[in-house]
C-alpha cells in the first residue's frame, strides 16, 4: 500500500511565532529537509504576516513519516484515536492535528487548537475497510 500513500502537512505560522522553534523539531523528529516545505506568505486580519508552510510526501517517505508519527503518539491518545477513528475521515483521507506547543518539546500530542494539520491519504475502495486499513497503518 505504501506506493499509493500520501501525506500532506500544513503549518500556519503567525508573526509572533518563532519559525525555527517549530520547524527544527519537525525536521529532527521526521527526518525532513527544510526545502521539502513550500512557504506562502499572506496577511492576517490585522495586517500581520502569516506563513503557510506545506509539505507532501509520497510512497516510502510517507510510510516512514506515518511510522514515526504513530510511534510518538501516546498509547492513551492512540487508543482514543482508534476508538473514534470514523470522526477523523473525509472520504478515504484521515485528518489529524498535532500540537505546535508540544512539537517544540519534540513531543507528539493530538490537538485541535494551535495545531499542525496532517492529511494521510491512501486509496481504499471498500468503505467498510477504511477504519481497518488506517488502524493497520498506524499500529504496525
Amino acid at each position: 500500500m505504501t506506493h499509493q500513500l500520501e501525506i500532506t502537512t500544513e503549518v500556519i505560522l503567525h508573526a509572533t511565532e518563532d519559525n525555527k522553534k517549530i520547524f527544527e523539531p519537525i525536521f529532527d523528529l521526521f527526518q525532513i529537509k527544510e526545502d521539502e516545505f513550500t512557504i506562502e506568505k499572506t496577511l492576517g486580519h490585522y495586517g500581520n504576516t502569516i506563513l503557510l508552510a506545506k509539505m507532501t510526501l509520497t510512497k516510502k517517505r510517507a510510510e516512514e513519516f506515518v511510522k514515526k508519527l504513530a510511534s510518538k503518539i501516546s498509547k492513551t491518545q492512540m487508543d482514543e484515536l482508534i476508538e473514534n477513528m470514523d470522526a477523523h475521515f473525509e472520504d478515504t483521507t484521515l485528518f489529524l492535528r498535532i500540537g505546535k506547543n508540544e512539537i517544540v518539546r519534540k513531543e507528539i500530542s493530538l490537538q485541535q487548537n494551535n495545531a499542525i494539520k496532517i492529511k494521510i491519504k491512501m486509496p481504499i475502495y471498500k468503505k467498510d475497510q477504511i477504519s481497518k486499513k488506517y488502524i493497520e497503518l498506524l499500529t504496525v
